[in-house]
């Protein structure tokens, strides 16, 4: 079955990466830019006899437009706000599959969708690239924050907890007292992070200090 959805992200992630108007590809294939814009938005398909013009602008195979346009093997982050979700996914596939690619999550979070962000943050925290996670703790959600402090408590990370306290909220805040009042750890670590926690939470920890002792 055709998605003429996909096929309408894909025509205009084309279009405006050739940096055409809508108008352009309208006269160019002797149609209105209304009926363009229908196309782009999936509201209707392109008739068939179109399709060899559009294939020929765009740039791009009719079955390529048909079943999915598939990433260049140099497609960079520089046309990556102009991709479809999938094109995006396969580029962030390729992109973490590489020794450094720190450099690039700069250039393409800001365009990412939430599973675009999860994909990313599931693979730094498997990979345990945990000083990574400051650079793109402002694109994660809540979830995604407590399954990073999760996996940092585990691995006892408190100096990247530490760097990251300002982008966690009071429940994140929570499970960092939890911890340090179910597991041992040393005071002076403990120590660190006082000025982050509000009354109650310090008043709990103090209890639970005064208790093991």
């Amino acid at each position: 079955m055709v998605d003429i959805t996909a096929i309408g992200d894909i025509l205009r992630s084309r279009r405006k990466a050739l940096g055409l108007m809508q108008g352009d590809v309208a006269e160019h294939l002797g149609v209105s830019p209304q009926a363009v814009s229908k196309w782009e938005r999936g509201e209707n398909l392109p008739d068939m006899a179109f399709f060899p013009g559009i294939s020929k602008l765009l740039q791009i195979s009719i079955d390529e437009i048909l079943h999915g346009a598939q990433i260049s093997p140099d497609a960079d982050t520089d046309s990556f706000v102009y991709m479809t979700a999938a094109q995006k996914t396969r580029l962030i596939e390729r992109i973490l599959a590489q020794d450094d690619y720190a450099g690039a999550l700069d250039d393409i979070l800001p365009y990412c969708n939430a599973a675009h962000r999860g994909q990313i943050v599931g693979h730094i925290l498997a990979a345990q690239d945990y000083a990574l996670i400051e650079q793109v703790a402002t694109y994660m959600s809540n979830e995604m924050k407590a399954q990073a402090l999760a996996r940092l408590l585990t691995h006892r990370r408190f100096d990247i907890i530490e760097d990251n306290m300002p982008a966690f909220t009071r429940k994140h805040r929570d499970l960092i007292v939890d911890f340090f009042t179910e597991n041992h750890t040393d005071e002076d670590i403990i120590e660190n992070f006082i000025p982050f926690f509000d009354n109650n939470q310090r008043e709990r920890l103090r209890v639970a200090l005064t208790s093991g002792n």
